[in-house]
Order: structure tokens, then sequence, then C-alpha cells
């Protein structure tokens, strides 16, 4: 699944092919987020890394879930 949610990132910012993008499961303590969320982390050579977050297990995540965070900028 970490594979396909990171194609869906790299498809829909189009991405470089040495553009890294790490997808991992994680919990969260913000009160105000769900107890798990999704992380994608992006590294693109020369610049800085950037991460968002989707708030759902990854087994739950969709393609849309990933393109509405990167449209509504999830955190």
């Amino acid at each position: 699944m970490e594979e396909q949610v990171a194609e869906w990132a790299r498809q829909e910012l189009g991405l470089d092919p040495g553009t890294d993008v790490a997808v991992r499961e994680k919990e969260s303590n913000d009160p105000r987020c769900s107890p798990v969320v999704t992380e994608l982390r992006i590294e693109a050579p020369g610049e800085p890394p950037f991460a968002f977050h989707i708030e759902r297990p990854l087994a739950e995540v969709t393609q849309m879930d990933v393109l509405a965070a990167i449209a509504f900028g999830g955190h």
C-alpha cells in the first residue's frame, strides 16, 4: 500500500524519478487529529524536504485522500 500511495502523490505532484516519497503510518498526539495518520514525506534533490499527513490509517487511504491532502494542505 505504501508504494501505491507514493505513486499517487508522485503523479499528482509531477515529481521527477529521483524524488523520494516516503509513506508511513504513525500515531498522532494532537487531540485535533485522528489517533493514527498516514504521513508522506517528499525529498527532492537540492530542495528542502516537506511532509504532510492524511488523517486515516494507511490501509484506508484512497487516491482522493492523497489529492485532497495535496490540494488543501494536510498537515
